[in-house]
């Protein structure tokens, strides 16, 4: 989907939407302080978007003014969203929002951080989280939005497809995690999470973990016997979703593209170019940072400290051969962040 603003005269705003399907005509739902104003189908034709073959109409244009919403230019906290997927196409610029700063929250967890996320929408402009559920097309125009200086994004991205985006000064943030505790989190969240694949995990990671999930069924506890029997029959469907997901999310262009000898160098090259990177066993210090890259309390950055189900699995799991296998490159990587964090001293 493309989406952006063109003009916001106050007492009018100009917007577009491009829908993912060709041939439907996109609607908006504007709201102020919380409260929905209007519901609003396309009203503009925009011609050039039928002979570039994105739309088969052009119908994708939005005049508002004071007919749509009475007093438009009084509505300071106004936002407008597209209406099936409430991705945000345009919010109001105000004084208490944080200025000049476009941040990326690299997401590391399969369990997603939004508890950060949360925290920061009041103050930015443009707040997206969980981008990677909505597309590639998505995901790559938040990222090329050209109006305003003040936004934020979280995702599960695949860091290369949008490297060209994010060097061209958005700062990206991200809070690493043990590979063994990440797997054991992913592990306990597949094996309970039934019927709410899709819900839970959208619906690209719902078909890449079904395998994993389909298996794990059969599993009854995740005691000593499942960690060492389990990977030693799990099919190569199973082992391929589980393997080295960081790495492969740092270095490859595809889901399914697998690391060499390479990768971890290049890995650690991605990292580098991060403004701030953060362990989830010291997540206090990583909030401390990214309090102080936005200029905000330590206190508006929610603490997100290691459960202990998933510590005790994570612990089980470490020395297992079989598993050591296919962490192997993200091991690797950890090992070389925890020597620089102990370089560092921190």
């Amino acid at each position: 989907m493309l989406f952006s603003l063109q003009e916001d005269h106050g007492s009018s705003i100009n917007v577009y939407v491009v829908p993912d399907s060709g041939g439907t005509v996109p609607s908006i739902r504007v709201r102020s302080e919380g409260v929905e104003l209007a519901t609003l189908s396309a009203n503009v034709t925009i011609d050039a978007l039928v002979h570039a073959g994105r739309h088969s109409t052009g119908r994708c244009g939005f005049a508002i003014d004071d007919s749509h919403v009475p007093n438009l230019a009084g509505h300071n906290d106004l936002e407008i969203v597209e209406a099936e997927t409430d991705i945000l196409v345009y919010r109001r610029a105000m004084p208490d929002r944080l200025p000049d700063i476009n941040l990326f929250r690299f997401e590391t967890h399969l369990l997603p951080l939004w508890r950060i996320d949360d925290a920061l929408k009041s103050r930015f402009q443009y707040w997206y989280k969980g981008i990677d559920r909505f597309g590639r097309e998505t995901s790559t125009q938040v990222f090329c939005l050209n109006n305003g200086t003040s936004s934020y994004v979280s995702g599960r991205l695949l860091y290369k497809n949008y490297e060209f985006y994010l060097s061209k000064g958005i700062k990206t943030v991200a809070m690493m995690r043990d590979p063994y505790d990440e797997l054991a989190e992913r592990l306990i969240l597949l094996k309970n999470i039934g019927t709410r694949a899709e819900e839970v995990l959208g619906a690209r990671d719902a078909i890449t973990f079904a395998p994993v999930i389909e298996s794990l069924a059969e599993s009854e506890d995740f005691d000593e016997t499942f960690c060492k029997r389990f990977f030693k029959k799990a099919s190569d469907e199973v082992l391929m979703a589980l393997a080295n997901p960081i790495v492969r999310q740092l270095t490859a262009s595809t889901p399914d593209e697998l690391p060499n000898h390479a990768s971890v160098a290049a890995a650690l090259d991605v990292l580098s170019t991060f403004e701030l990177i953060g362990r989830r066993t010291e997540s206090a210090d990583f909030n401390t940072g990214l309090a102080e890259l936005l200029g905000v309390p330590d206190a508006a950055i929610p603490q997100v400290p290691e459960y202990a189900r998933v510590t005790d699995l994570g612990a089980r799991l470490r020395g297992n051969p079989s598993i050591e296998a296919f962490l192997e490159k993200d091991l690797e990587l950890f090992h070389f962040l925890a020597k620089a964090f102990t370089s560092a001293g921190r």
